[in-house]
């Protein structure tokens, strides 16, 4: 099925999904029914389990109850023996190691994880995170020369250096082995290190679970290196005690970095969380203190939602405003005072980050307007934009473009780069750097590989990457990826889906039923959260406006003798025009909430729509 709304100047596609499991021509009935019956579940909640490619009882309880027993063994990662074999070497002979992470969490949390690991076998290891804005993502030659420099012996990449051609090559013409253990798409020919630990590996078996994020693998190679250490596939108390704390530190690389949250993915994010709100590492209780999340004050979880939305981005934050050497600090030698005064220090960059974010946006906004002549009446309006939107301005500040690039393509729904540049075109030795963000469908990291004779730098995977190039060749840049883009795009691409489960009624929103809906959490990428479209519900009160300034909306609805109350986050505009008596059609996410101790379902609306399709004016 397939309608679209239009409460926002674009359309939205809402589409119900269809089990991935099953041909086209397959009846789903019976394995509904099947599903509702072995497990004693309601028909709608066997319907989610189908449309996540769940097909019989034994992998619904695999999912329903993800348990640590069934992680792949850390031995089925592509050369993770031989580089654990490596580092364990490296530990019992004092050589000098440095830990090589991205500033993002994943890279900061694999980072913690390893130094944890090899600081418990009294190793010699230290860090280095580049600086975002001064050195970019990744390997640079400059700071492998600080390694040459420094005596380093052993260097280990986290979340990064699978596309470090000529970073590796140095380091290796000055004898320093180089284990890199990332998840990023590969360049079109491998670095030469000693090894590459990476779930997708060319020319290995391929792992269980390609999706590990950079935080997963390192997680992994912690594991083994513990086992070498202790000679043994059982870890001793102390490293099993690390491990499980180091599940909480996954959870938060997996959460932030948007991998699908299923299989191992899902099994690490699912106890991570529980460890989460149990760990003793001091400096994330801090962050958490420091997030408002301790003891679950105000009733608030620490789920998906505030690891994505709270706790990540107070991590980024050091990266994108300073250096992400103080989230590193902060995950591992910090404690006490410090671990607080660095936690408060995140909350004050990550209020400045969104300061800053916003003013961004509108020049983003503005250079739009600029550069396709959009309407100042409609500045939403998705007219005549190219397939690709690239923006530079020498305001941009280079740790916020990404997020900046991600409002883009929730506004417009198209690739999108933004980059920040400073002299003029005429320079050719001025740069603009930055980062891209994509919707589904489009690999972006072919799109920058297309172009890479422009590029100074530049990669990344199919919905995220970064690029650097000269500002002389940013007009062909700029034609270039649009012309790519449109061969690779088409029409229907462009406007943004918005999967749905399927339809719901209001006598089925139970809060038995939308209690069990928590079993299937955590909730994200590859296990989205259940969406429900409500077919022809009447207004039946006037709606009100909520929030410190009218923003949100709440409606009254009601089918027959059911009635129930709605919120439409950001919606409050749309008062005037839903009197009493409207017909609608919605778009919800059932939740349960304990007001007074006392279970109620809770509706959000995502979308609404007139059952006649006539758009609202906003």
């Amino acid at each position: 099925m397939i309608c679209t709304s239009t409460t926002s100047y674009r359309r939205r596609k809402w589409q119900i999904i269809s089990p991935p499991s099953l041909a086209d021509s397959t009846d789903p009935s019976p394995l509904l029914a099947s599903l509702s019956r072995e497990l004693q579940i309601p028909p709608l909640i066997a319907r989610l389990l189908l449309n996540r490619g769940i097909t019989d009882a034994a992998t619904a309880f695999a999912f329903l109850d993800p348990k640590f027993k069934d992680l792949p063994t850390p031995s089925l990662l592509p050369n993770i023996n031989v580089a654990a074999d490596r580092i364990a070497a490296a530990v019992r002979n004092q050589e000098k190691i440095t830990l090589y992470g991205d500033y993002d969490v994943d890279g900061i949390t694999g980072t913690a994880m390893l130094w944890h690991t090899l600081t418990a076998a009294s190793a010699n290891v230290h860090t280095y995170i580049p600086h975002r804005v001064d050195e970019g993502y990744g390997l640079n030659c400059d700071a492998i020369q600080t390694a040459i420099d420094n005596g380093t012996n052993l260097l280990i990449t986290i979340d990064c250096g699978c596309s470090a051609l000529e970073p590796i090559a140095l380091a290796r013409r000055h004898h320093i082995d180089v284990i890199v253990s990332d998840h990023h798409e590969f360049a079109p020919a491998l670095p030469d290190a000693n090894f590459i630990v990476h779930p997708r590996l060319p020319g290995f078996t391929p792992y269980p679970n390609p999706d590990l994020c950079g935080a997963g693998v390192a997680f992994k190679l912690a594991w083994a290196v513990a086992q070498k250490l202790c000679n043994a596939e059982r870890v001793n108390d102390v490293y099993r005690n690390l491990l499980l704390e180091f599940t909480a530190l996954t959870a938060l690389g997996t959460i932030a970095d948007v991998v699908p949250l299923t299989g191992e993915n899902r099994i690490l994010v699912k106890h991570g969380l529980a460890q989460l709100a149990r760990t003793r590492l001091p400096g994330l209780k801090a962050l958490i203190v420091a997030a408002g999340y301790h003891n679950g004050e105000g009733g608030k979880k620490l789920d998906t939602t505030a690891v994505g939305f709270t706790l990540a981005p107070r991590i980024n934050a050091a990266g994108r405003m300073g250096h992400a050497n103080e989230a590193v600090e902060l995950l591992t030698t910090a404690t006490g005072q410090r671990a607080t005064d660095i936690a408060t220090q995140l909350e004050a960059q990550n209020k400045s980050r969104q300061a800053t974010e916003r003013k961004m946006v509108d020049t983003a906004k503005q250079q739009l307007r600029d550069l396709y002549s959009i309407s100042p009446s409609e500045p939403d309006a998705p007219l005549d934009l190219p397939h690709c939107i690239v923006l530079t301005h020498d305001s941009f500040h280079a740790g916020v473009v990404g997020i900046v690039a991600s409002r883009i393509v929730d506004t417009h729904h198209r690739p999108t780069f933004v980059l920040a540049s400073d002299g003029s075109p005429t320079n050719v030795a001025v740069h603009a750097h930055g980062s891209a963000r994509s919707i589904p469908g489009f690999q972006l990291h072919l799109a920058i590989e297309h172009c890479r004779d422009l590029l100074t730098s530049g990669g990344g995977h199919a919905m995220a990457g970064g690029i650097k190039l000269p500002l002389a060749n940013l007009a062909e840049f700029r034609t270039r990826i649009d012309e790519f883009a449109a061969l690779h795009l088409s029409e229907e691409q462009l406007i943004p889906a918005l999967p749905v489960d399927g339809t719901i009624t209001l006598d089925e929103c139970t809060t038995r039923t939308i209690a069990l809906l928590e079993k299937l959490e955590p909730f994200g990428r590859g296990n989205p959260k259940p969406r429900f479209i409500l077919e022809d519900v009447r207004i039946s009160a006037p709606p009100r406006r909520v929030g410190a300034t009218g923003a949100h909306l709440q409606l009254t609805i009601a089918v027959g003798p059911h009635v129930h109350r709605c919120i439409a986050f950001k919606m409050g505009a749309l008062e005037p025009q839903l009197p009493v008596g409207t017909h609608l059609r919605l778009v919800v996410e059932p939740k349960l909430d304990h007001y007074l101790n006392t279970p109620r379902v809770d509706l959000q609306i995502i979308d609404l729509a007139r059952m006649d399709d006539e758009p609202f004016d906003i």
